[in-house]
């Protein structure tokens, strides 16, 4: 067999959650797609399931919770979208009348964090601020052929209200390893 034809082979195998047939949806759902948890001190660790491979699932960093899809358009206050393992910001090209940005910060630690910084802040461009700065939210680790949540970054998000809140992601798998369901923990930090 030739070389770049069984490499064409291992390749189609592989990545099964980052296929954009799964799953087999296509509906906006009326479920709740965004469940907080509140893990005390301040922080709280949202789960939304952005397993759709044609909507997206927007969240309001502010009151923690998913706005619907025409909840989100109407009053412009959701803070960031998600669909399967894209991360978008409402701002930049995301959404130019947005106005949420975000700081990357390389190796801080999230709880001793308490102030945003002054600068360095994002917003999408061509690509998602969230899957491109720093490299990503995530790595693809092909010796096991699953998406690999950065342990290495924390976000400030200036939300659409003004706020600011830290957010580490902390994974996209559930526990029964289904994609699409990312989780996060997420508190208020003060402004710079």
């Amino acid at each position: 067999m030739r070389p770049f034809l069984l490499a064409g082979v291992v390749l189609l195998g592989c990545a099964p959650d980052l296929r954009t047939d799964h799953p087999f949806d296509g509906e906006q759902s009326t479920e709740q797609l965004v469940v907080s948890e509140d893990l005390g001190g301040g922080v709280t660790k949202l789960v939304v399931n952005a397993s759709s491979k044609t909507s997206k699932t927007y969240v309001d960093l502010d009151e923690l919770r998913e706005l619907k899809t025409d909840e989100a358009f109407a009053t412009n206050g959701w803070d960031l979208s998600l669909k399967r393992f894209e991360i978008f910001m409402n701002g930049g090209s995301s959404n130019p009348s947005g106005v949420v940005r975000a700081a990357v910060l390389v190796d801080q630690d999230f709880d001793a964090l308490t102030q945003a910084p002054a600068d360095g802040y994002h917003q999408d461009g061509a690509e998602s601020a969230f899957n491109s700065v720093e490299g990503g939210w995530y790595y693809y680790d092909l010796g096991v052929h699953r998406l690999v949540t950065r342990e290495d970054l924390v976000y400030v998000v200036q939300t659409s209200s003004g706020a600011y809140k830290k957010l580490k992601m902390l994974g996209y798998y559930d526990e029964a390893g289904s994609p699409g369901l990312v989780s996060l923990k997420v508190a208020d930090v003060l402004a710079p």
